[in-house]
């Protein structure tokens, strides 16, 4: 099963394929995977994304539900909209009671936004309004990515978390586009006040998110 396009979560594809009957993805990932690709290439960055003559993509895809009785467990993967990218799902393991969130939880670290994958921060804050609701309170979650404070094994309520720093986000970079502020004036801002488990010096991802952000609330394409 692959959360979303990004090659740190199908660039084991190749590993899995010849012990598994199928990779399973929501439908957008293929064609998601490929795009990155091509960016990467048209920039000259090979490294910047998976290399298409090395990629396997996923076998299976779905559009909404995709869910499976293997006997001893059900999985359930469920897509809920555009959020971190245009392809992300949670994958529920029903009996044991455990959700993967893929991406949409970059626990106390400041997140990949990725417009051209797809990405939407407003539906983002959805999707995790959406998650809180749709998945067990006493369900152990499971998230992408997280700090060494923190690590990848979250309760429902630090879903929350998430939300609230993309709430911040976007907040924080409309009152800087009231003030008349540019996107690089905007995106100098070293880390965002309010969240100290996220912090940590620059460089960091928060330019990104902020300038990321910015255009989204100005409506300018994502390439």
């Amino acid at each position: 099963m692959n959360t979303h396009h990004h090659a740190d979560h199908t660039g084991g594809n190749g590993v899995f394929k010849p012990e598994t009957r199928t990779i399973v993805a929501q439908a957008s990932v293929p064609k998601l995977m490929f795009a990155a690709a091509e960016r990467a290439a048209k920039a000259d960055k090979p490294t910047a994304g998976p290399d298409l003559t090395k990629q396997t993509f996923p076998d299976t895809t779905f559009t909404d539900v995709w869910r499976r009785d293997f006997g001893d467990e059900i999985v359930t993967a469920q897509y809920f909209g555009p959020a971190h990218t245009g392809g992300d799902v949670i994958v529920a393991f029903e009996r044991a009671n455990v959700v993967h969130l893929g991406d949409l939880v970059f626990n106390r670290l400041y997140p990949v936004i990725d417009r051209p994958g797809g990405s939407n921060i407003r539906a983002w804050i959805g999707r995790l309004e959406e998650a809180v609701k749709t998945y067990p309170a006493d369900a152990i979650y499971l998230c992408g990515h997280g700090s060494k404070a923190f690590g990848v094994t979250i309760t429902r309520g630090e879903i929350l978390v998430m939300r609230d720093y993309l709430s911040a986000l976007l907040e924080h970079v409309q009152r800087e586009i009231a003030a008349g502020k540019t996107k690089e004036q905007i995106a100098t801002l070293e880390n965002l006040p309010g969240f100290p488990d996220f912090h940590v010096p620059r460089p960091n991802r928060l330019a990104t998110n902020l300038a990321a952000a910015y255009d989204e609330l100005t409506n300018v394409p994502a390439v």
